[in-house]
């Protein structure tokens, strides 16, 4: 497989928004370019006596001439046709000149696009070339790619194509399961055929077998339907010797249930006269019940009042000696803070009485031992005086006569 020479890789870059509008700007001007140009039709000379009137002498020259290329580009560009092209320019010069007069044309038409309806007004209404007309749908769709590619980013352009790479996966991997599915119900078909044939000649053999047992059956339900027929026979005999005994029976309890009616009507009207009696004397009772009630209730009253006489002379006392109890308990507090001041004094009294006998203790103990003291020392002076007075004679003496 050759591959296309598609030339050195292009410098692409991403389109600034100015670039992306002027390329779609250039390729709607050229789309309605070639959207005018195929209201006029190829190689066809409009009608030369009333066009030139509608359209202009100039233009109408245009468009002659635009007619004639045409015509000279098809006998060139296509010799087999048969029609001779001697004398006429060669195949590059017509294409140029061709461009250039389709440029010249369309510039025309955009200017003033009543020429299209001038023309087709002339030539009695324009069908335009089916080639052409797919071209423009081509150029049209190409357009609408165009802007999407370029409004798409890279990222969106790569997740288009992961997405549509990713589908493809997708159907390649359902075909193969469509394929394998389908030689499975081909298979599931041959077997689910193989056992319908089985299942046919089961069935078959089913229906003979029914036919047998229906033709031996019939035999059985002769038989059976005579011997019903023989009992039916003996149970209706016997249903009617029952039916008799359970008529006369029944006439027994009839006659029965009339006389039992009749004891029971006067038993109930004995009952009803009782009844009646015993609501009497029930109603006696509950008037009296009442009454015994009722002096009940305003004997209950009575002590109910009592008691609450009695209650709130309860609660008075019980206040009363409350706030007894709570002057005792004051009083109580106060001898007891009385007598323990008493105390108190008491006990500083006695400290007091016996720190004094201690003192005086004290004190008289001093003063004796200083009577002790002074007699001692007086005792003590009086010895010395009478030695003193013994033995100052002897030395007065001589201290008299010292003296001397």
């Amino acid at each position: 497989m050759s591959r296309i020479d598609t030339g050195p890789p292009l410098n692409i870059h991403k389109l600034t928004n100015v670039e992306a509008q002027r390329i779609m700007l250039i390729l709607d001007e050229t789309f309605v370019k070639l959207s005018l140009l195929s209201f006029i039709p190829p190689g066809a000379t409009p009608d030369d006596g009333v066009l030139p009137e509608l359209v202009g002498p100039e233009i109408h020259q245009v468009l002659r001439e635009q007619a004639l290329l045409e015509q000279q580009y098809e006998l060139v560009s296509d010799p087999s046709s048969g029609d001779p092209a001697h004398g006429l320019p060669d195949f590059e010069t017509l294409d140029d000149e061709l461009r250039h007069s389709s440029r010249v044309v369309s510039r025309m038409l955009m200017e003033d696009r009543r020429i299209v309806d001038k023309v087709e007004v002339v030539m009695g209404g324009v069908e335009r070339d089916a080639s052409m007309l797919r071209f423009l749908a081509t150029f049209n769709e190409l357009k609408h790619q165009t802007y999407q590619k370029m409004s798409t980013s890279i990222e969106e352009e790569k997740s288009k194509e992961d997405f549509y790479l990713e589908v493809s996966a997708r159907e390649e991997k359902a075909s193969q399961m469509l394929r394998a599915l389908q030689k499975d119900l081909k298979s599931e078909k041959a077997e689910h055929e193989a056992e319908v044939l089985a299942l046919d000649e089961t069935i078959n053999k089913l229906r003979t077998e029914i036919d047998l047992i229906r033709s031996s059956t019939a035999a059985e339900i002769k038989d059976l339907e005579e011997s019903t027929r023989t009992r039916k026979d003996d149970d209706k005999a016997a249903w009617e010797g029952t039916e008799a005994s359970l008529t006369a029976e029944l006439e027994r309890l009839r006659a029965e249930l009339g006389a039992t009616s009749v004891r029971n009507r006067d038993a109930e009207e004995q009952l009803r006269k009782k009844k009646i009696k015993n609501e009497g004397e029930v109603e006696a009772w509950i008037r009296k019940y009442d009454d015994e009630v009722r002096d009940k209730m305003s004997h209950i009253k009575a002590i109910h009042k009592e008691y609450d006489e009695e209650l709130k002379k309860i609660r008075w006392y019980e206040e009363h000696f409350q706030r007894v109890e709570a002057e005792k308990a004051v009083r109580a507090a106060e001898q007891r803070k009385l007598d323990e001041e008493q105390a108190k004094e008491a006990a500083q009294r006695a400290l007091l009485d016996h720190a004094a006998i201690v003192f005086q203790r004290v004190c008289r103990g001093f003063l004796a031992r200083r009577e002790l003291d002074r007699a001692k020392k007086g005792k003590g002076k009086k010895g010395g005086k009478g030695k003193g007075k013994k033995g100052g004679k002897g030395k007065g003496g001589k201290g008299k006569g010292k003296k001397k």
